[in-house]
């Protein structure tokens, strides 16, 4: 049977798309199909019904497309022009919902050189993100959230995963929005950056914490925690679990 990337290829930019897709995940990816309704039921239970979010760092859209079956409008971040493509079809049902913006997301605007790795998830504009083997990079256009927001509206809900770049993407915005989460990651390299972010937002508002671990989104405290009591167990009482290694760090801003 075809593997999930010829599919890609083949429908990408016609109708057949979404059913392919479907067959493939019956037939192969039970197991996604699973977490993808879970994704949709944890947006459903955070957010309200139409609220606008942005996917910053959106990649081929699968956050995106669990935003929409939740009921969300999406403003789409993503500098790679393949992975936007197919964003644009896996999510062609919501095209009236979906407004995509084919660039990166830092601090200042302008131009800067993204570096593609052998897996698009893991591409960068940090030249030291070792995660993968670098194996070109391309020049994309940047702009800021101040500006995104300027054009598109305050959202209720921004997600952030850029790959070691979330930093420079909050270095951006001047701003307070609601509920704003982004990728972490313990390694002794990334865990100041980690810092950082909820530092930088700490200016913004009255911070309420959450974390979620690696590709799981399953909230580990029942009630959350202002930024001092967060900052009392993190990192150091995460620094055993396996399952805590990466994951997602949620942020209300009151």
């Amino acid at each position: 049977m075809a593997n999930l990337s010829t599919i890609k290829h083949l429908y990408q930019s016609n109708r057949l798309y979404h059913p392919a897709r479907t067959l493939y995940w019956r037939l192969l990816k039970q197991e996604r199909l699973v977490k993808f309704h879970q994704e949709v039921t944890f947006y459903s239970q955070l957010l309200e019904p139409n609220s606008l979010c942005f996917d910053i760092g959106a990649n081929i859209g699968e956050k995106t497309e669990a935003l929409f079956k939740a009921g969300m409008r999406v403003v789409a971040f993503e500098p790679q022009p393949n992975c936007m493509k197919e964003l644009a079809a896996r999510c062609s049902r919501y095209r009236s919902k979906l407004a995509k913006c084919e660039c990166a997301v830092g601090a200042e605007p302008g131009i800067t050189e993204l570096y593609v790795h052998t897996h698009h998830a893991h591409s960068s504009l940090d030249q030291n993100w070792t995660v993968s083997e670098v194996v070109s990079s391309i020049y994309v256009p940047v702009v800021t959230l101040d500006r995104a927001i300027a054009k598109f509206g305050r959202p209720q809900y921004c997600k952030i995963d850029v790959e070691g770049w979330e930093y420079e993407v909050l270095k951006g915005l001047t701003q307070p929005i609601p509920l704003i989460s982004f990728e972490y990651h313990l390694q002794e390299d990334n865990i100041d950056k980690t810092l950082a972010c909820i530092d930088y937002l700490s200016h913004l508002g009255d911070l309420y914490i959450n974390i979620t671990p690696a590709e799981t989104l399953l909230f580990t405290f029942q009630e959350w925690l202002p930024v001092k009591e967060f900052l009392k167990s993190f990192p150091d009482s995460f620094r055993s679990r396996q399952e805590y290694n990466y994951g997602d760090i949620f942020v209300k801003i009151q």
